[in-house]
């Protein structure tokens, strides 16, 4: 019996990965079943179509059946497949992300490098215009000390460049009623800047260095205006001064050589601090005829410009006829030790000699030891018996001759470097002076510093 009559038309359509058999194998099975099913029935009902709805009413639609089969038969292969579809759709979607990253790497790369090929030509450009010596301004803003919204106005400037020793070339400046010094556009480089101020005040040369494609700006603090006079006053510490009335005469010049076919002459410089720079002021001794020796009356503390000639030489006086204060008036500035003439008063009638005593020969202690030397005076800040023979302790002269000790006038005192003597406005200026013991020269004697 060939039931239930199912054909291979009856399954849904076919698949590529079906296998060959799979249907009929199914057919097959399936019509086993329902005649062996159909058999059992018709022993208990000979009616065979009373036995065929049994066993249909048991079992199910023979093609249903048949279809349900090969589904599950193709469950495994559908699933493998759909799970296929699925991770390519995944691997899809990351390539496209994989792509869409790239892409926007490209763009960044692509922006970075042009961004860096923009530097390039920048630096290229900028290399040439350095090669090519490009100008760029180079000014200086000049403002008055303690006033610093007040232009600094008037005042020389100087700028050189040079190649060595060698100078290039040099451009000079005034500044403006807004005290503005412009030098124009020059070459970046290295400069020496020179400043002067109307009364003939400067700072020490300043070498400044311009840089490449830039404007070279600065700000510099002058003196507001030129040093004045004001009060000072001398406070002597003599020790072991001898009983006869003594005076000191304080030179604060020195004796310089200007050539060969020049005799030698007389100078005066001081100095201020300004924001680091020293401006140093060159006096004028022609117009100061006075104000630049000073005796001291040791005892009664005062003192008193000393007369001078057009020459600056020391003229003959009376001393009893100076106009003795307790303070004389000095230009501001800070000045350096002055040369110190000990002079009694019976020695007063030949104070002019000191004009023909331009060099002296005097000791001073190194480490201790105590050295001949011969210098030029007024100055080395000597302090000088100009009439009396110094003495020495014994103790000191063990090594030196008698030629080397004949004829010591002077005396230099180990004194810091650093020492020296302020004049400054708004502010009680004393000048203290301490004189050693000279009378012998001993080893004391030059521990003892001038206080200013």
């Amino acid at each position: 019996m060939n039931w239930p009559e199912i054909s291979i038309d009856d399954f849904p359509p076919r698949r590529d990965d079906e296998p060959s058999s799979l249907r009929q194998d199914i057919i097959d099975e399936l019509s086993d079943h329902f005649a062996c099913a159909l058999n059992r029935e018709l022993l208990k009902n000979s009616d065979e179509q009373l036995a065929r709805q049994r066993v249909i009413q048991h079992f199910g639609d023979p093609i249903k059946i048949a279809r349900q089969l090969w589904l599950d038969a193709m469950k495994e292969k559908i699933m493998s497949q759909r799970i296929l579809t699925g991770i390519s759709a995944v691997m899809a979607v990351c390539c496209i992300a994989v792509v869409g990253i790239a892409w926007s790497m490209m763009q960044e790369s692509r922006a970075f490098n042009l961004q860096m090929l923009e530097q390039f030509k920048q630096a290229q450009e900028k290399s040439s215009a350095e090669t090519s010596g490009e100008l760029q301004p180079i000014l200086f803003q000049l403002v008055q000390e303690g006033s610093e919204e007040q232009p600094a106005i008037g005042f020389e400037g100087t700028l050189s460049k040079g190649d060595g020793n060698n100078p290039v070339f040099t451009v000079e400046a005034i500044s403006d009623k807004n005290g503005l010094l412009d030098f124009g556009k020059l070459p970046w480089g290295k400069y020496l800047l020179t400043l002067k101020a109307p009364w003939g005040e400067s700072p020490q040369a300043e070498l400044i260095t311009t840089i490449p494609g830039r404007k070279f700006e600065q700000t510099i603090v002058c003196p507001a205006h030129a040093p004045e006079k004001v009060e000072v006053q001398f406070q002597v510490n003599w020790q072991n001064m001898p009983e006869e009335k003594n005076y000191l005469l304080c030179d604060f010049r020195h004796r310089v050589s200007i050539s060969s076919n020049v005799s030698e002459q007389f100078a005066l410089s001081s100095y201020q601090e300004i924001q680091g720079r020293r401006w140093v002021y060159s006096h004028d001794l022609d117009q100061e005829s006075e104000g630049n020796v000073y005796l001291i009356d040791v005892e009664n503390q005062r003192a008193v410009s000393c007369p001078l000639a057009a020459d600056g030489s020391i003229k003959k006086f009376d001393v009893q006829q100076l106009d003795w204060h307790p303070t004389v008036k000095i230009l501001q500035g800070v000045y350096h030790p002055p040369t110190i003439y000990l002079i009694a008063q019976h020695e007063f009638n030949k104070i002019s000699e000191i004009n023909s005593l331009s060099s002296t020969k005097g000791v001073r202690f190194n480490r201790g030891n105590l050295e001949t030397i011969s210098f030029m005076l007024p100055g080395q800040g000597a302090i000088i018996s100009p009439f009396k023979k110094l003495s020495i302790d014994p103790a000191l002269v063990i090594n030196k001759t008698p030629t080397a000790l004949k004829q010591i006038h002077g005396f230099i005192p180990d004194r810091p470097t650093h020492e020296t003597y302020a004049a400054t406005e708004n502010q009680p200026n004393v000048w203290k002076i301490n004189i050693p013991e000279l009378f012998p020269v001993t080893l004391e004697s030059g521990s003892l510093s001038s206080d200013r």
